[in-house]
């Protein structure tokens, strides 16, 4: 297999953080950078390896030598689905790069919710001193929507402070960690009467909307709501009548289908409503690792291998 001789970077605000670990591992590649959307889609027919984390839609029929697409993240939804990128295109994303950070995060937010964390800071800022009675995780039931990788990580904290975790993943199989697992159809099952749910599925066809008005009204009342999955997955709709009618004490988003959030939306002000800016997985070394992964997904490539990472495009993932 011919050795790669130039990797094509699409990452906006975050290329520079890519092309001085990739120069040092491979000071043999060319690196082209591109900043804007329609550089890339002029370039898309000499592109042989493309490093992003979003691209342009509606362009691979261009990519006539395009060889591997590089995501430099676990989730792939940003690049699938593309009916017109050619099937022989190994697709790889970065698994796993969000461990551990994403179990912290996710029981930070937890406990934060079930502290009434953001009220305190609101009522700091107001000087206002006011007692409430906090929520105790202790004793609680977590469902974790993803019983994967991380959703494990997240199941070995939450027992850790002493929760019953169920879970939910695609085929339904037991996992360690788990209390009971189900699959995505038989979700109604584990949902009824849980105190807390922590959403962390890639999107798919098959997760679009998977949690809505109906699965949110099976908790029991009063229940926390994490989401750290895609935007699109939990209806945000259905979180903020929740909200509003007591259904749901808090909830953390971190995840929208528009990112960044743009300052008129709605979200920003519905009330129990903990916004933040899809940071769940991200450190400050998150794109040197990716870029590790990067390049062994070359080496794999130039030997003729299928590149490690490499995602099953029927599934998504």
């Amino acid at each position: 297999m011919a050795p790669v001789q130039r990797v094509d970077v699409y990452l906006p605000n975050f290329s520079s953080m890519v092309t001085e670990p990739l120069s040092a591992a491979r000071p043999d590649l060319e690196l082209v950078v591109h900043d804007e959307p329609d550089q890339l889609i002029a370039a898309m027919g000499d592109i042989e390896v493309l490093y992003a984390f979003r691209a342009p839609r509606d362009h691979w029929a261009a990519a006539t030598k395009l060889r591997m697409l590089q995501v430099g993240a676990a989730g792939v939804d940003s690049i699938l689905p593309a009916p017109d990128l050619p099937d022989a295109v190994h697709v790889c994303n970065a698994p796993n790069i969000h461990r551990p950070q994403m179990q912290e995060f996710v029981l930070a937010m937890l406990l934060g919710l079930s502290r009434d964390i953001p009220g305190m800071v609101r009522r700091q800022d107001q000087r206002e001193w006011r007692l409430f009675a906090p929520v105790v995780l202790h004793g609680k039931r977590l469902v974790v929507v993803g019983a994967g990788a991380i959703g494990t990580d997240i199941a070995e904290l939450a027992r850790g402070i002493g929760m019953r975790v169920d879970g939910v993943n695609r085929s339904g199989r037991p996992v360690d960690g788990f209390d009971t697992v189900v699959p995505i159809d038989r979700a109604g099952e584990v949902l009824d009467g849980a105190d807390a749910v922590v959403v962390v599925v890639p999107l798919t066809e098959e997760t679009k909307g998977l949690i809505g008005a109906a699965e949110i009204g099976r908790l029991r009342r009063g229940a926390l709501l994490v989401d750290v999955s895609r935007g699109g997955i939990v209806s945000l709709d259905a979180v903020a009548d929740a909200l509003e009618a007591g259904q749901l004490r808090a909830a953390a988003i971190d995840v929208f289908e528009t990112e960044p959030l743009p300052d008129d939306s709605r979200w920003w002000n519905v009330p129990g409503l903990l916004v933040t800016p899809h940071v769940a997985g991200f450190t400050v070394d998150f794109v040197a690792r990716a870029t590790e992964i990067m390049v062994a997904n070359l080496a794999d490539l130039e030997a003729g291998r299928t590149p490690g990472t490499a995602i099953d495009r029927s599934k998504g993932y």
